[in-house]
């Protein structure tokens, strides 16, 4: 059974084509041509996928799919010839002159690790398929970045962690997987704060590993903390039951009433009902709506969704109301 720990998971290719700088260093007509190259490769495939180009692309709309995981902020900055490639569903996008000529990833809902890196091998190889990857027999794939030559391949799930966070027990578990060379960050990656209790779990290392290594490696961390955040929050209800319940508790009552909320005081205070929903203290019948609100209710998503035009405080104010109206309707008090 899902019990919602593992929101969703991630595999990462970096990939680039022999005979071409890296993209810092390209000119306009042979990123053009690269970014050319890639589109044609996926569009020999059976799925559809669509092009944005950064030249194309505003602002929100950037930030929105950052916010979507869906592109990095290298790929907005390193090359303005840079394109982003999704299909239609949205679980798969090619980065095309981001720090490599190719970022191709698969991000699925909740623990399909293994499903994603089906998913987006058969992208890479429709993408290898006619085209000369640098590639050396010796150190594996070539990468921009020393950190991801050999397999070139991250896998990372995101992870709900608020047992392990409210014990102050997160920072040893994180020793304790650092130790089999995987590591754990905000939700936006490296250097990035966690709001709302999310963590990225990932692999440290490319080189030495084979794929299928790394997917095992990721699953059996993911796994480990999966079962320390269940024993955090049982010893969270033995020792501080009343405490706990009333923090969820205060949290419901403002994400239904509060006139203005900010991003990170919204996905705090989410990520406590969230808890509360796990405990009972809360019921609702479907916790992936809940996660759907977090990314609704971001800063650039939600105003491509609203139409309007609204600074950051009128940004707080319309969250809170949408956030009050949909909980109003997904989450109920239970009576005991």
């Amino acid at each position: 059974m899902d019990n919602g720990i593992v929101i969703s998971s991630r595999v990462r290719l970096a990939r680039n084509f022999a005979g071409y700088p890296f993209p810092a260093h390209l000119d306009s007509e042979k990123s053009l041509a690269l970014t050319q190259k890639v589109y044609e490769a996926l569009g020999k495939g059976e799925e559809k996928f669509s092009i944005v180009r950064i030249s194309d692309m505003g602002k929100q709309q950037g930030e929105a799919l950052k916010e979507l995981h869906l592109i990095s902020d290298d790929l907005l900055r390193i090359n303005k010839y840079s394109a982003v490639i999704v299909n239609k569903s949205n679980d798969v996008s090619v980065m095309v002159n981001e720090e490599d000529h190719v970022r191709a990833q698969c991000i699925l809902p909740g623990n399909l690790l293994a499903e994603a890196y089906e998913k987006i091998s058969d992208v890479d190889d429709m993408i290898s398929a006619g085209n000369n990857i640098a590639y050396s027999p010796s150190l594996g794939y070539l990468t921009a970045c020393p950190t991801n030559v050999g397999t070139g391949m991250r896998a990372s799930a995101m992870m709900f962690l608020p047992g392990l966070s409210l014990t102050k027990s997160l920072e040893k578990c994180i020793g304790a997987v650092a130790r089999f060379d995987m590591t754990v960050r905000g939700e936006y990656g490296e250097g990035t704060s966690s709001e709302g209790y999310l963590y990225q779990v990932s692999n440290a290392k490319t080189l030495g590993l084979t794929e299928k290594d790394i997917v095992s490696g990721v699953s059996v961390a993911v796994e480990q903390l999966e079962k320390n955040e269940i024993t955090a929050r049982q010893l969270l209800l033995e020792q501080k039951g009343t405490t706990l319940r009333d923090g969820i508790m205060r949290a419901y009552g403002v994400l239904t009433n509060a006139y203005t909320l900010t991003t990170k005081e919204f996905m705090d205070k989410l990520g406590l009902v969230k808890l509360g929903v796990w405990y009972g203290f809360l019921n609702c019948d479907d916790v992936s709506k809940l996660d759907e609100l977090a990314k609704d209710c971001r800063p650039a998503n939600m105003t491509l969704k609203s139409g309007k035009n609204m600074d950051s405080e009128e940004r707080d104010v319309y969250r809170a109301e949408k956030v009050a109206e949909t909980l109003s309707t997904l989450v109920r008090k239970t009576k005991n």
